[in-house]
């Protein structure tokens, strides 16, 4: 099997494929047969019950109304059931596809790491506390990579933060409720010099919406002074706070400015600019990009193993954004 070069980042990987993962393909292949014969079994058994259970009602039920109920109801939650059951097979399967395949990509773009469960995690309390996601308490990290390109550390992670509140109804009775808070990527870039102000570039949210959150802000983010820029397309798009306005200022010129706009218009997936939010916290520029789809998802439990060579286009896509963005920063075009 061979691996067709099509973007530039995939230059010289051909050889790669053919030495490296070409010779794995095999084993692969006879751990995604037993992975799928096994998510057939554990999903089967639920709906193999809910049926026999749905079976049961109708024959004991005296009505058309009692019969579709008690059908309905069993099978519904057989098949919540058998879905969990088969997502949790697929996703131990895209693992470990994504752990045979992804450090073979990263020893060939070279100052890569590449860590799956994302185990060194992501500094998100700073984040939050700069005030470019929202208040959560439930996170999900994967696929968490960490390198240097053009000289420039950086760190980047699938995220996904929600929130989850307690109330109390009518009857005194415990309820929760959970709110997506983000789901996109995460990114962490050095700058050369540390930057002497925190800044938080976020949404405009019209006139209301943004003296509402200046006021729920609570000492961070929005509660920072306001910084105006002569820059009419970036201003009719964001709002910018920083404790120094002027800093602020010299450490965003028009240029950098515009690369902003750029980023977002091209790496912020279907929400664009509305997906994307930014910052400056010392030596560190911090990018969220609310976008959705699986980052760097790998293998599919249904697709033969010799199918992989779209995953890998998709994954050097993947990669080639952080670059992309690096790009943009240092005040060039994207070079991949």
């Amino acid at each position: 099997m061979d691996f067709t070069e099509k973007a530039p980042i995939e230059d010289g990987f051909a050889r790669v494929f053919k030495d490296r993962i070409a010779p794995e393909l095999d084993r692969l292949e006879n751990e995604r047969l037993t992975l799928l014969s096994r998510a057939k079994m554990h999903a089967g058994i639920p709906v193999g019950i809910a049926l026999l259970v749905a079976a049961f009602a109708v024959w004991r039920s005296d009505g058309m109304e009692g019969a579709l109920v008690g059908a309905i109801v069993p099978v519904a939650i057989g098949g919540v059931v058998a879905f969990l059951l088969w997502r949790r097979q697929a996703h131990r399967w895209g693992g470990e596809v994504a752990e045979a395949v992804m450090p073979v990509v990263c020893d060939f773009l070279g100052d890569l790491e590449y860590d799956r469960d994302a185990r060194m995690r992501f500094p998100l309390d700073r984040i939050q506390g700069l005030g470019l996601i929202g208040s959560f308490n439930r996170s999900e990290l994967s696929d968490r990579l960490e390198g240097r390109y053009r000289d420039t550390e950086f760190e980047l992670v699938e995220a996904h933060l929600k929130r989850r509140t307690q109330d109390h109804d009518d009857d005194g009775d415990n309820t929760s409720r959970t709110t997506n808070v983000f789901d996109g990527i995460l990114i962490r870039v050095g700058v050369p010099e540390p930057v002497p102000t925190d800044i938080l570039i976020t949404r405009d949210l019209g006139g209301f919406g943004n003296k509402l959150s200046e006021m729920l802000s609570f000492g961070s983010g929005r509660s920072m002074p306001k910084v105006a820029f002569d820059h009419a397309d970036f201003e009719a798009a964001f709002e910018v706070y920083a404790d120094d306005p002027d800093a602020a200022r010299k450490t965003m010129p028009p240029a950098f400015l515009d690369n902003l706009l750029a980023i977002g218009r091209d790496e912020g997936g279907d929400k664009g600019l509305r997906g994307m939010t930014a910052g400056f916290q010392r030596e560190n520029f911090y990018l969220a990009l609310d976008r959705s789809g699986d980052f760097l998802a790998m293998g599919g439990l249904t697709r033969p193993v010799t199918d992989i060579e779209p995953d890998l286009h998709r994954a050097f896509e993947d990669l080639a954004l952080v670059r992309r963005i690096i790009d943009r920063l240092h005040g060039d075009a994207p070079t991949v």
